[in-house]
């Protein structure tokens, strides 16, 4: 026996030591996103004030030139390099011999009588002549890209591997202007036309190979070293100088100073300080906000830190958010903006209630402030936002309600960004000096095109409540709202099979839904639970007077089986449940609506006839359990209450209010409510309303003096 004592004692440990091992499990999955190094505290934007003390450098530093000037100076370069061209020196001379050569077999080849009118030593000798003066000026051919230029083409002039210096296009002769050149020389000289001819055709070939030619190669290549030794830097900053003053304008040369300095001290500190002691310092922040967030839940929400699977929802948004968090910081061309935190107190308030939405939605803006390292800008927005979605209205029962939540969002968002810009800036747009420097750069707004894709993306809690439903095994209203139409099949079915019942389970959902609603409870879940907490006797409706006409069934069966066939009505309900996958809170008002009471009817009267038997209680007793929440306790009550007020006769108001006080007090001494969190108070608002709706229900009447003296009588 204590054995099995200690046995089941361990299994009551085991739900708490997996609750424990869920919240460790999730600081250390938060761990593996924490920085491995420091990061500077300051927060700036170009265009903004500073608004910390004054900043001296600590040590020496390079300022590091923009990525855009950078770009801007390389591109500059490259469109300005200065192209190299190569002179072939000896190519004169290679083209005089040519010329003897050609000449010689060209002269050969002529008619007697042409060769007659020519001077082949005179010519010879005029077209070496021509030949020699023209590339002693040097012929060059221009690229195409450099035609649009022309001669006032500047290039670098290189003879085999020396560099002869900078050059002018303008300085040497074009193929155009050496072939002239020939055609003026000869038309001065006194020689016959053939001749003239002949010296033409061959010099003007010879000509047409320049000396002067684009080096591709060379170029490119001593291009692309130029721009590789741009200069990353534009001056220095010596230890204890002044960096930037404090309320000064953070301007492009201020704000260039700062990026580089934060670069050199993330490099600097790092590289001295112990990598292990900041993990811990990230550890024991992330540490404090679980404990304080458990400790939160365990005061204000016990049924929901005591339901493993309902608080691993919530645990599972704050890993979730953590990694998300993490993979925007490793995104450089992402915002933090893009985050839709909003998702989570929406969910929350949906599942729970909007003071656990909120304080979800705070720790989790914490950490993610923790990991991306961003200022209080970023938490005061999402503070706010989040505050706007836990004020929206409480549960979105329907889709308009959803959008209309979605929108404040958006509204709110782009109002606290601009609201905070605007603080910052001071100026729609940017504002320039006389000289044309940036004074003000202006809101940023590009950010609101990340804050419209995250308002966006906050749609996605819509469809995502049913999958979230269906994991956790929670229930939202959108689902209730579903399931309190009367034409679903089991309600259908009801209403068909035993009409009774379906009349009996209206009237009590509307008895609880206005007592749930008294006291602040889930009005929509009782309702449907109510609706649904009878479904057990469609299996035998004759059975349950409601559904009886004259016969009853029961006449035909002893006292044991009546009570086995009342008993499983509430048994065959959780399984048709089941079947039908309803949510698990409604299995659970069809298993407690009866708690753990006993067929009184049956039980006495089997006692009566059996008086001498000893009767076994179990098979007189409902399963159970007992109602475990306020919602449960009061469809308890209202069925109760609402099936007793069918065997009043023409009852008076103080009948109704006896038969109200007698059933409430009876559950009370048997215990069936000491699992609910419903206080006395509660209890005596829960009577009130059940009173004022019979009375109007039953049709209570005024009683006349007259008619109390004859029932007197």
């Amino acid at each position: 026996m204590k054995k099995k004592n200690a046995i089941q004692q361990y299994l009551q440990t085991i739900p708490h030591i997996v609750r424990y091992v869920l919240l460790g499990a999730l600081v250390l999955f938060i761990s593996l996103f924490f920085p491995n190094n420091i990061r500077l505290d300051y927060s700036f934007e170009p265009g903004e004030s500073w608004r910390y003390e004054d900043l001296r450098a600590p040590f020496a530093f390079p300022i590091k030139k923009s990525e855009t000037l950078l770009a801007q100076e390389k591109e500059y370069l490259a469109k300005d390099f200065m192209p190299y061209y190569r002179l072939n020196a000896a190519l004169g001379q290679e083209q005089i011999a040519s010329f003897e050569t050609a000449f010689a077999q060209r002269y050969q080849q002529l008619n007697d009588s042409v060769r007659a009118l020519i001077d082949s030593s005179q010519a010879q000798d005029l077209g070496q002549g021509l030949l020699a003066k023209t590339y002693e000026q040097h012929i060059i051919e221009l690229a195409s890209q450099h035609q649009a230029e022309g001669k006032e083409l500047q290039f670098r002039l290189i003879e085999q591997q020396i560099e002869l210096g900078e050059h002018q296009a303008l300085d040497f002769l074009s193929q155009r202007e050496a072939a002239q050149i020939v055609v003026d020389s000869l038309g001065k000289l006194p020689q016959s036309s053939e001749q003239t001819e002949l010296l033409l055709a061959l010099l003007d070939s010879l000509m047409a190979q320049a000396d002067i030619n684009y080096e591709a190669s060379l170029t490119a290549k001593n291009k692309a070293l130029a721009i590789d030794n741009v200069s990353l830097t534009r001056g220095m900053v010596k230890a204890g100088e002044l960096i930037i003053r404090r309320n000064e304008l953070v301007d492009s040369t201020a704000y260039a100073k700062l990026i580089s300095y934060k670069e050199k001290y993330d490099q600097e500190i790092n590289q001295h300080k112990n990598g292990f002691l900041i993990y811990l310092g990230y550890l024991l922040l992330t540490l404090a906000l679980i404990a304080i967030f458990s400790i939160f839940i365990r005061t204000y929400s016990p049924e929901l830190f005591q339901n493993n699977q309902h608080l691993s929802l919530i645990l599972v948004f704050i890993g979730g958010y953590s990694y998300l968090s993490f993979a925007v910081d490793q995104l450089p061309e992402l915002s933090s903006y893009l985050i839709p935190f909003c998702i989570v107190p929406i969910v929350i308030k949906n599942f729970f209630s909007a003071q656990m939405a909120l304080f979800t939605h705070i720790v989790i803006i914490l950490i993610a402030s923790m990991l991306l390292s961003l200022d209080y800008q970023f938490i005061l927005v999402q503070i706010i936002v989040g505050m706007v979605a836990v004020l929206t209205k409480r549960k979105t029962r329907y889709l308009t309600d959803f959008f209309f939540a979605v929108l404040y969002i958006g509204i709110a968002y782009a109002a606290c960004y601009l609201g905070l810009e605007l603080i910052h800036k001071g100026a729609f747009s940017p504002v320039l000096a006389e000289d044309g420097r940036l004074i003000e750069e202006g809101v940023e707004w590009g950010n609101l095109g990340w804050i419209s894709f995250n308002v966006f993306l906050t749609l996605l809690t819509y469809p995502l409540i049913p999958l979230l439903e269906r994991i956790f095994g929670l229930i939202s209203e959108i689902t209730l709202v579903e399931l309190s139409d009367l034409n679903k099949p089991l309600l259908k079915e009801l209403s068909l099979k035993a009409p009774g019942t379906m009349q009996h389970s209206l009237q009590v959902a509307n008895l609880a839904e206005a007592a749930c609603s008294e006291v602040g409870g889930n009005a929509l879940l009782v309702k449907v639970g109510a609706l649904y907490h009878d479904i057990g006797k469609m299996l035998n409706p004759p059975y349950f007077i409601e559904n009886q006409n004259q016969y009853n069934p029961h006449e035909e069966l002893t006292y044991k089986e009546s009570a086995a066939i009342i008993i499983g009505h509430v048994t065959e309900g959780v399984k048709l449940a089941r079947k039908y996958r309803l949510p698990r809170a409604l299995v659970d008002f069809i298993a407690t609506h009866h708690g753990s009471t006993r067929v009184e009817y049956f039980y006495r009267m089997y006692q009566k006839e059996n008086p001498d038997l000893e009767v076994d209680p179990a098979d007189f007793t409902y399963p159970g359990p007992a109602p475990r929440n306020k919602e449960e306790a009061i469809l308890m009550l209202a069925d109760s209450i609402e099936a007793a007020s069918k065997s009043l006769k023409n009852p008076t108001g103080q009948d109704i209010d006896q038969l109200v006080d007698k059933i409430v007090k009876f559950k009370l001494e048997l215990g069936q409510l000491q699992n609910t969190n419903i206080t006395f108070k509660e209890l005596n608002q829960i009577k009130a309303v059940f009173k004022k709706m019979l009375r109007s229900i039953q049709h209570v009447r005024i009683e006349y003096p007259e008619e109390q003296k004859k029932k007197s009588e």
